[in-house]
């Protein structure tokens, strides 16, 4: 390994590399790909001992219309035609809500809005995988849907992740622990129903039918839980998984705008998919 150390001022600021295995002035293209990585340290120390550090501090500095002031009209002006382009389509009304709907537990409007969504794309687009069951985390749902036209900018500000949208196929054993792990920590179900007593779930159907421990369902979700975040970790059992080429924002909108092709508004009535046992 090289190291090469230099002092560092605002008047000379200079990068320091560090060439592991090969020193890149010496090694060609092709030697490069096999494994040259070259990690740039940005130093602003004076020597090549140990270093300590010795402060630290912060400050905020608002990104807001406080900055409007100082902004630089150049920029502004070149940035201005994909900003335009930007606010157009972020401001296209693709259909109309009746209702306001938010994440609520252990059952939403919200919630139950986005699972259907997702469970319907499947259904349509891949019929043959058999999904009978689609799960989201609801902390990925960041804005209620408001009631009066949505927007494509709003479905951005309700969805800002770039989740993908998989199938997972899980025993039904893995299921069962999904279910109770969304009794304790909540989610967003579609084609499944089930009570909560206490932390577990109970009377578990799926498409109205008794959950069986051995038998595989093929679950829709996202990518983020198929990871086993968010105390998803019953996805990971899954005995195969296949990812769908379309972002859950954008089934989404296209399940929006569909809607309104059909001359629908957005609706969503509770059903108690998720409800306290009795």
């Amino acid at each position: 390994m090289k190291l090469a150390c230099k002092l560092l001022t605002p008047k000379n600021m200079r990068m320091v590399d560090m060439r592991v295995p090969y020193d890149l002035k010496k090694t060609n293209h092709s030697r490069m790909k096999r494994g040259v990585y070259l990690l740039l340290i940005m130093l602003s120390f004076a020597s090549c001992g140990q270093y300590k550090l010795v402060s630290m501090s912060a400050i905020q500095i608002p990104v807001d219309k406080r900055a409007d002031a100082i902004q630089d009209e150049k920029m502004v002006a070149l940035l201005k035609p994909y900003a335009d382009s930007s606010a157009k389509i972020a401001n296209t009304v693709i259909g109309y809500s009746d209702q306001t709907m938010r994440v609520q537990r252990p059952e939403g409007l919200l919630s139950d809005f986005f699972a259907d969504a997702m469970l319907s794309y499947v259904k349509n687009h891949y019929p043959a995988d058999s999904v009978t069951i689609a799960v989201t985390n609801v902390g990925g749902l960041r804005n209620p849907i408001f009631k009066g036209p949505i927007t494509v900018g709003k479905i951005y500000e309700l969805m800002p992740f770039e989740n993908a949208l998989m199938v997972l196929y899980l025993k039904g054993s893995a299921v069962q622990q999904m279910a109770d792990s969304i009794s304790k920590y909540g989610g967003a179900v579609a084609g499944i129903r089930f009570g909560i007593d206490g932390n577990h779930a109970t009377h578990i159907l799926v498409q109205d039918a008794p959950l069986q421990a051995n038998k595989i369902y093929a679950v829709a979700a996202n990518d983020y839980i198929a990871k086993g975040n968010d105390h998803f970790d019953a996805l990971l059992q899954a005995v195969h998984v296949k990812t769908y080429p379309i972002s859950l924002r954008r089934l989404i909108i296209e399940y929006i705008q569909q809607k309104t092709k059909q001359g629908q508004t957005i609706h969503q009535f509770l059903d108690e998919r998720i409800h306290e046992d009795k």
